[in-house]
């Protein structure tokens, strides 16, 4: 059993872009972190580079010069593009700060980064390297400490803005990479659906006409797929279908044969007992075998009534039957119908309602093929409503046709069944409690076939089910098939 609430079925190319786009989801962000961490590494390793140069610069000339001029010279004559970090000091031996500089001029460094004679003294940085992350500037500054010979400690830092300026342009790759990929996922996804639910649907819809028709004997049109595997799906589904297509023929000639071969056997049989039942006068004795002649009798019209529905529908899907058109009053039709069910429905039960229209509804057409077609949809819908149940049978009609509609609270017809119900023989799973050969419907199938009509259905299981018949108001039938 179906549980009430189903996924919502997408098509192959919905998921084919779907799961490529996360697969380049993923590969665009793992490459993206990787790149990341790449250029921080980078960026970072050449601010130190330079920090390193510049730090072995300025000890030269502080061991040349102790007081410090030239290096504020040397400070004052440096260029730094205004995206660059810079800043330098040098602590005295008793932990002051002696000379700073930096650039801009109120970097704003943790710790405090200001040249005064007044600072107190405080713990001489230890030599070496460590970084420092400046919120305002959204990168980090590379601080190097060195140990002079004099006692002295210089620390210069420095931060360029390379790698920002390189993330930038690796977000923008990567924006650009993504609208790419997504292009071509979806590119990629229609080029796999002409590849293969191309094929698949021609397949699925030859399957489906086929289902609805009824028709096995043209199969499916070529896959013409370069993919091997659908190719051969379609051949193996031609070949099957064609099997299926003669074993069915040869049923149906077989039937149909037996159909025609049995009308005279039956007959004799009906003769016999009927002769049987005039020869002898009913006693005490014989009552009981007149009794299963008479059975007998009954059921050989029942069968003879089968064999001649049988090939009334053989006739009608071969277009050999002949019409017999002529003007008709739909409205007295239908009334007529009624009437003759009224008395089984009333039996259960049952309302049958007319709906009919006030004025006759002249159209042109065989009525004996038309009552019959009317006939089997009241029946079974008389058959199959329950006791206390309801039955219409509705009449309009416009300038061009006449519509009938009959609509019934019955048991109704499982969804899965509905492109059955037009078959030879076939009864539904909720009908077989009813004795029936399954003949019904394709009668009327036939009859409206024949008079170039239409019928359609809706039905719900233990709901109902509405039958709406089309009907030219001027019957032109098929004309019978030429013998080849």
């Amino acid at each position: 059993m179906f549980s009430s609430t189903r996924l919502r079925k997408l098509p192959l190319f919905f998921y084919l872009s779907v799961s490529y786009l996360i697969l380049y989801a993923v590969c665009a962000l793992l490459l993206y972190v990787i790149n990341i961490r790449v250029i921080s590494h980078s960026a970072r390793a050449f601010d130190r580079e330079d920090v390193e140069s510049e730090s072995r610069e300025y000890a030269e000339i502080l061991r040349n010069n102790t007081s410090g001029d030239w290096l504020a010279e040397e400070i004052a004559l440096e260029n730094f593009p205004e995206s660059t970090l810079f800043a330098i000091r040098v602590f005295g031996t008793d932990g002051k700060v002696a000379y700073s500089a930096s650039h801009p001029k109120m970097l704003a460094v943790p710790g405090g980064w200001a040249k005064s004679a007044e600072t107190d003294a405080r713990p001489v940085p230890r030599a070496g390297w460590k970084k420092v992350y400046l919120q305002d500037y959204n990168r980090y500054l590379q601080i190097k400490t060195t140990r002079l010979g004099d006692g002295r400690t210089m620390q210069v830092a420095k931060s360029t803005d390379l790698e920002n300026v390189q993330r930038r342009i690796l977000t923008h790759t990567s924006a650009i990479f993504i609208v790419l990929a997504s292009l071509f996922t979806v590119a990629n996804g229609f080029w796999m659906m002409l590849l293969t639910v191309g094929p698949i649907k021609r397949i699925s819809g030859s399957m489906a006409k086929i289902i609805q028709t009824g028709t096995l004997e043209h199969g499916i049109d070529r896959v013409g797929s370069p993919i091997a595997e659908l190719n051969s799906l379609g051949e193996y589904f031609n070949l099957m279908t064609r099997k299926n297509a003669t074993l069915i023929k040869a049923m149906r000639d077989t039937l149909d044969n037996v159909a025609h071969d049995f009308r005279t056997p039956l007959a004799r049989i009906r003769g016999a007992a009927e002769f049987a039942i005039n020869a002898h006068k009913p006693t005490p004795d014989n009552e009981a075998l007149l009794g299963t002649l008479a059975d007998i009798i009954d059921d050989c019209d029942n069968a003879r009534t089968q064999l001649q529905n049988l090939m009334d529908i053989r006739e009608m899907e071969s277009g050999c039957v002949k019409l017999d058109i002529r003007p008709l009053d739909a409205k007295q039709m239908a009334a007529e119908i009624a009437d003759l069910y009224a008395v089984l429905a009333e039996d259960k039960n049952i309302m049958l309602t007319l709906a009919l229209p006030d004025a006759p509804v002249p159209m042109s057409g065989d009525k004996n093929r038309l009552s019959q077609m009317l006939a089997n949809l009241v029946d079974n819908a008389v058959k199959y409503t329950p006791n206390g149940g309801r039955i219409r049978l509705a009449l309009d009609a416009d300038e061009t046709s006449v519509r009938f509609t009959i609509s019934d609270t019955g048991i109704g017809i499982p969804e899965e069944e509905h492109a059955l119900i037009w078959q030879r023989l076939f009864r539904s799973r909720n009908a077989r409690h009813v004795k029936g050969l399954g003949l019904g419907m394709s009668i009327v199938k036939a009859i409206v076939d024949a008079h170039r009509g239409s019928i359609t259905f809706t039905s719900v299981p233990d709901q109902g089910t509405t039958f709406i018949l089309t009907l030219p108001r001027q019957a032109q039938p098929i004309p019978p098939a030429s013998d080849v």
